[in-house]
């Protein structure tokens, strides 16, 4: 037993050094971006702008401006997320309800949920939901989570979170399982969903995983794909409560 405890945490040793080897490379590669880019984001954006008040009387024109304008949010967004990704991660922890948390990114989620039939369930078994934790950072967290389950469920989708009284490391913890019903993830989606770039989806980079373990993990938490009882993806996080 102590032999193969032994391989395991080198394995995830060796795991981890490779993942920092990534960000610094990812880190290198945008200090040599970031200012040229986000300038070139800025001026097409305000081009855009400008474009667009100067035909405001042709629809038609408009519409295509439109176009282009989604195109430039996707483009920012891709650019953010792996600015993000690679920037050191500092947190601001507050003592802050983890209920209100995830109703934010709900609520953010809005555009998403438009014209769907989508359900959110709170079973929160009595559990005292207040953890020392930075509130937006743990809001991306769930948004990512929640995005997700939308992405792949089918309607109606019903996505609930369950919260209940937990231990990490001798200390008092809250464990949060946020479950779809959606097809669920294969054995490889399960290894590789919290790797760096790895995506299923026609759009996005494959971080939003990677940043919410992260996240997670820089709060002294876990966070791991869970074994449902029946279809979907359930996504489990570990949090300690600090000194809530």
């Amino acid at each position: 037993m102590m032999v193969g405890h032994d391989i395991s945490a080198l394995e995830q040793a060796q795991e981890r050094a490779l993942q920092a080897e990534r960000l610094a490379a990812i880190g290198q590669m945008m200090a040599g971006l970031a200012h040229e880019s986000g300038n070139a984001l800025a001026r097409s954006q305000a081009c855009l702008e400008m474009l667009a008040m100067e035909v405001e009387d042709r629809p038609e024109a408009l519409k295509l401006i439109g176009r282009i304008q989604t195109a430039q949010n996707h483009l920012q967004q891709l650019y953010d997320e792996v600015r993000n990704y690679a920037a050191p991660l500092k947190l601001e922890q507050q003592k802050h309800s983890l209920r209100a948390i995830w109703r934010q990114a709900w609520n953010n989620l809005a555009e998403q949920r438009q014209g769907r039939t989508v359900t959110l369930r709170e079973e929160n078994n009595d559990a005292d939901l207040v953890c020392l934790v930075d509130p937006f950072r743990l809001e991306q967290v769930f948004r990512n989570i929640l995005e997700n389950a939308l992405a792949a469920c089918k309607d109606p989708v019903q996505i609930t979170i369950t919260c209940s009284e937990a231990e990490l490391g001798g200390q008092a913890a809250l464990r949060v399982a946020v479950r779809d019903n959606g097809p669920g993830l294969n054995a490889e989606q399960q290894r590789r969903i919290f790797e760096p770039f790895y995506t299923t989806k026609t759009k996005g980079t494959g971080l939003g995983m990677a940043i919410a373990q992260r996240i997670i993990e820089a709060h002294g938490g876990r966070i791991a794909v869970g074994a449902p009882a029946g279809p979907g993806t359930e996504i489990l996080l570990l949090l300690p409560r600090g000194n809530s």
